[in-house]
């Protein structure tokens, strides 16, 4: 087993590894740690001033639990969640709900006023968001709290004061793994942000805390990434084919929720990592496993040629043929430039690169082509764009452009009937200095006139 380990993780730190590549660069981190503490610190002092109560603040969620992931797709933003919490009985005051999340609005507003980098989204039924650029946001749910009783509730728009404490759930988790060794606690949190990231992937409704409280419970533990995803994930779409829900161990609600159709989809996606999963499970190499782990979680997985520098594998799979792919190089203005065929394509900045398969007679007419973009290096990195996959007719023209400086990846397969009928990777090296004019202005000679 293990075959698909240095894929998921490295002692390595310059590998590009699966937890690598789900987690977050330290400078984004940083950024949104700083911000964080700006924003709370005020909150308490202004929050205090204008209801004349101590007030305080409580991580909470993915955050706090170190199972954080990056976003999975450009656009999409990852979240901080901090509890805002008023110390004293505020219905035993008279102060309603709505009233504290009015006042509570009026603060951040006040904040995202005098922070330029702040913006205050609308208001939700149960919290409030403060976004910020580098595609991350703060949610803040805003409670009561009494220590004699240890009475705590949330406040809605809706409902009013409800009861909610996701402190003790917090408190539930860093028990229940208190005991393990600390290289079982990474193993854990690892397999939570690979399972969180093929459901960020899949687009289907499985929250983070119902993943976190079924691996804390079940944890199946090995010595390698790659098994603890493969057993760990089996045995979470076992469960949830047995019983269609995740129980909140602190008062038995159900973490999922959902409509029909969400649990139907929910459904359909678990059948087919299944697929995915026994396929990679009985590989013979990390090769040979490759593209099962890359339907699991697409562009995130590392690159096809990451594999290469690992093993030395002689028991590839068998591929009727090795595509010969055409790359079209067309400048900003979308203008020809040059065709070619190579394994290693240079390019700029803002260029074009249209990709198809020249020699599609090798193969059936019904055959598709995956096309799957990863990026590589700290510009993508920094963007949350580590890529894309899409899916194509064997004679359509797939069209990208250089959009990151560094090292990427074009990588293509063909299918027909289920069966991989060939693949190809191609390395895309992206400089920032603008191509030299192909017929620059001749420099004159003698005497100047």
């Amino acid at each position: 087993m293990g075959k698909s380990a240095n894929m998921f993780l490295s002692s390595n730190e310059d590998k590009e590894t699966l937890n690598k590549r789900v987690t977050l660069l330290a400078e984004q981190m940083d950024y949104a740690r700083s911000r964080k503490n700006h924003l709370l610190d005020y909150l308490k002092s202004e929050l205090s001033n204008k209801l004349g109560v101590n007030v305080g603040y409580c991580l909470q969620g993915s955050y706090k639990n170190h199972t954080l992931i990056r976003p999975v797709r450009i656009g999409e933003e990852f979240d901080i969640d901090a509890g805002v919490y008023l110390m004293f009985d505020a219905e035993s005051h008279n102060i309603q709900a709505n009233d504290a999340k009015s006042i509570f609005r009026s603060v951040l507003v006040s904040y995202c006023a005098a922070n330029n980098d702040a913006k205050l989204a609308d208001s939700k039924p149960n919290c409030e968001r403060v976004c910020f650029p580098s595609n991350f946001h703060i949610d803040l749910p805003l409670y009561y709290y009494v220590k004699e009783t240890e009475t705590c509730r949330l406040a809605t728009e809706k409902s009013g004061w409800i009861d909610s404490d996701p402190k003790s759930l917090q408190d539930w988790f860093d028990k229940k793994i208190s005991t393990f060794p600390a290289e079982k606690k990474a193993r854990l949190r690892r397999c939570i942000k690979n399972i969180k990231t093929w459901v960020a992937l899949r687009a289907v409704k499985l929250p983070s805390i119902a993943v976190t409280v079924f691996i804390a419970n079940k944890f199946d533990d090995f010595e390698q990434d790659d098994d603890v995803f493969v057993q760990n994930s089996a045995n979470l779409l076992h469960f949830l084919k047995a019983n269609n829900k995740i129980l909140s161990p602190i008062n038995g609600d159900d973490l999922i929720g959902g409509t029909d159709e969400d649990k139907a989809k929910l459904s359909e996606q678990l059948i087919l990592l299944l697929d995915s999963l026994i396929r990679a499970n009985s590989s013979k190499s990390a090769m040979e496993a490759h593209p099962s782990w890359s339907t699991i979680f697409e562009h995130i997985y590392p690159p096809f040629a990451e594999v290469e520098e690992l093993v030395h594998v002689t028991n590839l799979p068998a591929l009727t043929t090795v595509p010969s792919i055409n790359i079209r190089k067309k400048d900003r203005d979308n203008r020809f430039l040059e065709d070619s065929s190579g394994d290693i394509i240079h390019g700029y900045l803002g260029e074009h690169l249209d990709f198809s398969i020249a020699n599609t007679n090798s193969y059936p007419t019904n055959s598709s082509v995956n096309w799957m973009v990863r990026n590589k290096e700290k510009e993508a990195s920094i963007a949350n764009d580590l890529g894309h996959f899409r899916a194509f007719k064997l004679s359509d023209v797939c069209e990208e452009h250089c959009g990151y400086r560094g090292t990427h990846y074009m990588e293509c397969v063909i299918e027909a009937n289920g069966q991989i009928l060939g693949a190809k990777s191609i390395k895309v090296i992206v400089s920032s200095i603008e191509r030299p004019l192909r017929n620059p202005p001749r420099q004159s000679y003698g005497p100047k006139r």
